[in-house]
């Protein structure tokens, strides 16, 4: 098994990186699975809190975040919308070549709670693909948990990240 994990103290900034890696492994036309922080444009400026995915191959988005509402102060996820989102992601997984990695946005709260990616997480490695994904400093102890000493942490390099998703 092979679990890859990139760790930055500045919010987003992994997230950043790993959907950096995603989309020039897409335009390189390298096999891989990516469900990655969708690009800023692609989100609507008017809501500052909104959260969208984006799905490779393909560069579908889902959306993820919830309207709170005028006068609302918080981001909020909508878990079901995240599930849908993953559910994706397996079936492109599914369709993928043996071998190709899996890209991920990060082991974030709800996988931290056993939802989310996590069941992905878990089959891409169980049929041998590598995965490699970010871990926020706050869900660290959960992803560690989860991973059982089997996760690498990686230096936040793409030519790093990289070299492990192709050895």
């Amino acid at each position: 098994m092979r679990l890859g994990f990139v760790s930055l103290p500045t919010r987003g900034a992994a997230d950043q990186l790993l959907a950096e890696l995603a989309r020039r492994w897409a335009a390189a036309g390298r096999p891989c699975v990516a469900l990655v922080r969708a690009a800023p444009e692609a989100l609507d400026p008017a809501r500052p809190c909104e959260m969208a995915l984006e799905l490779w191959p393909g560069g579908q988005i889902y959306p993820i975040s919830q309207d709170l509402g005028p006068g609302a102060n918080a981001c909020a996820l909508d878990a079901g919308a995240l599930e849908l989102a993953a559910a994706a992601a397996e079936t492109a997984l599914a369709r993928a070549p043996a071998g190709a990695p899996l890209i991920l946005n990060k082991f974030g709260k709800q996988e931290a709670g056993g939802h989310g990616l996590r069941p992905l997480i878990g089959a891409a490695l169980a049929e041998g693909r590598a995965v490699l994904l970010s871990v926020p400093p706050e869900t660290r102890a959960a992803f560690e948990a989860f991973a059982e000493g089997l996760g690498a942490e990686l230096p936040p390099e793409i030519a790093a990240l990289d070299d492990f998703l192709r050895a």
